[in-house]
């Protein structure tokens, strides 16, 4: 083991062993995907401690968030945030605060676990779901059984967008498997392998998005009639799943076909094929079956206010929550499709070095930066930038959300070191931050044509 991972893993013992002799936890997590499983699992491994603990979540934390929390419990447990306000809850809670946290940090704190510290990719190679699986299973060996959740956060943060698991994630995924959780093959990496009919699994598939057949069911229909794809058996229909090997090849083969017909580049047709994950102890023809497909579902939860139901499932909790949570993954897909065909209609602006859209209010902004990167298989802009999407907070102000590509990050594109870059120009005001492939942050109103200037000039000097 090298030192600076033996450097890691001693923090993780540090941080599990100040959760132990500690008690009347308040856990704070984020309310994406990887935020809901990752707080599930600190959640469920205090549980089993028979820890004292009160959770909440939030969008983001700023430092009014801070203030607000104080004085809930004794000890304050961050989860998938806190790195960059270190020196706001030293101020706040001295030493009673614990951050388990995967994005770029402003400083550090003795028990402040990031493995940016240990020259660990945060962005790729562990997801806070992933840490926070690391230090459930050091207080106890028996919460291994919750390397699935992270293996879904993984999947939410988008760590597999390589086609695999890589680094840790990987290492966990392991775990997963010899505990005949959660089972890997390569296949067809398309959204909705589980959970959809095969016709729908191709209408909706928006990454990539296939030409002449996304968003448009009549054509997917055809295109399974001329390639005789059953679609029912015992008039049941059928999912990408449900299909034997020889129909598997000969859909796979008949796809990849059409997209080249259709110029689509060499690049994209490789990235379709990958790793996928079952979770084998979920019910099949279920979203809970496949990594992808739980973490959407816990995305869908988290936007729409209702983080908790995500969490609840995550814990085991499938009477009242699961139906709740398939409602509002319903809600979610409904808003993703308008969003992206609002996009389409008004069209992307652009500068030097990067494309922008501002949807004003009519895209929620907890789910803006989701379409702002489902834009790079639309046809809508190239991958040669950026893509920065404006939308409206609650207060008025501007919710910005920044999505990059691995080919940009290679270059040295760093959206989350930009982003911060940029607010601290802006005033206390502005605040931001997050990973190199996808960032964040919130400027004023009046702020935002000095924000495309100065984001503009920032972006550029990140590639020299």
């Amino acid at each position: 083991m090298e030192k600076k991972e033996k450097e890691f893993f001693n923090k993780i013992k540090t941080i599990a062993e100040e959760i132990k002799k500690n008690d009347n936890f308040v856990v704070l997590h984020h309310y994406d995907a990887d935020g809901v499983s990752s707080g599930a699992i600190i959640c469920k491994a205090l549980e089993r401690e028979n820890k004292k603990f009160k959770v909440k979540w939030v969008k983001q934390l700023y430092s009014e968030d801070i203030k607000e929390i104080k004085g809930l419990g004794k000890k304050y447990l961050f989860v998938d945030f806190g790195s960059n306000y270190l020196k706001e809850l030293k101020k706040e809670f001295g030493k009673n605060f614990i951050v388990i946290d995967h994005h770029q940090a402003s400083g550090n704190s003795e028990f402040h676990l990031n493995p940016l510290n240990f020259g660990i990719d945060g962005g790729k190679e562990i997801s806070a779901a992933g840490l926070a699986f690391l230090v459930a299973k050091e207080l106890n060996e028996k919460n291994s059984d919750l390397s699935a959740l992270a293996v879904i956060g993984a999947c939410g943060d988008m760590q597999d967008s390589g086609g695999q698991l890589t680094g840790l994630n990987a290492r966990i995924l392991k775990e997963a498997e010899k505990e005949k959780i959660v089972s890997v093959k390569n296949d067809l990496r398309l959204y909705g392998r589980i959970g959809r009919p095969l016709a729908q699994f191709l209408v909706y598939s928006n990454s990539p998005v296939l030409p002449e057949l996304t968003a448009n069911e009549e054509a997917c229909v055809q295109f399974l009639k001329n390639n005789h794809i059953p679609v029912k058996r015992n008039e049941q229909w059928l999912s990408y799943d449900d299909l034997g090997p020889d129909y598997k090849k000969k859909f796979v083969s008949a796809l990849i076909l059409h997209m080249q017909n259709h110029n689509v580049p060499e690049w994209k047709l490789q990235s379709m094929i990958g790793e996928v994950y079952t979770l084998e102890k979920e019910e099949r023809k279920t979203p809970l079956r496949d990594a992808k497909e739980f973490a959407t579902l816990l995305n869908a939860c988290g936007r729409y206010g209702e983080a908790d139901v995500g969490r609840n499932v995550c814990m085991g909790d499938r009477e009242k929550w699961y139906q709740k949570a398939l409602g509002l993954l319903q809600e979610h897909r409904i808003n993703l499709r308008s969003g992206i065909d609002f996009v389409m209609q008004r069209g992307v602006e652009e500068k030097e070095n990067f494309y922008f859209f501002d949807a004003e209010d009519k895209i929620k902004e907890s789910i803006v930066g989701i379409i702002a990167g489902m834009l790079y298989g639309s046809g809508a802009i190239q991958d040669n930038k950026p893509i920065i999407a404006f939308a409206r907070n609650e207060d008025g102000g501007i919710k910005v959300s920044a999505r990059g590509t691995q080919d940009l990050i290679r270059k040295g594109l760093n959206l989350g070191g930009v982003l911060k870059k940029v607010c601290l120009e802006l005033g206390e005001k502005s605040e931001g931050g997050g990973h190199k492939i996808a960032a964040g942050c919130r400027i004023d109103l009046e702020e935002k044509e000095i924000f495309l200037q100065k984001l503009d000039k920032k972006i550029k000097q990140s590639y020299t």
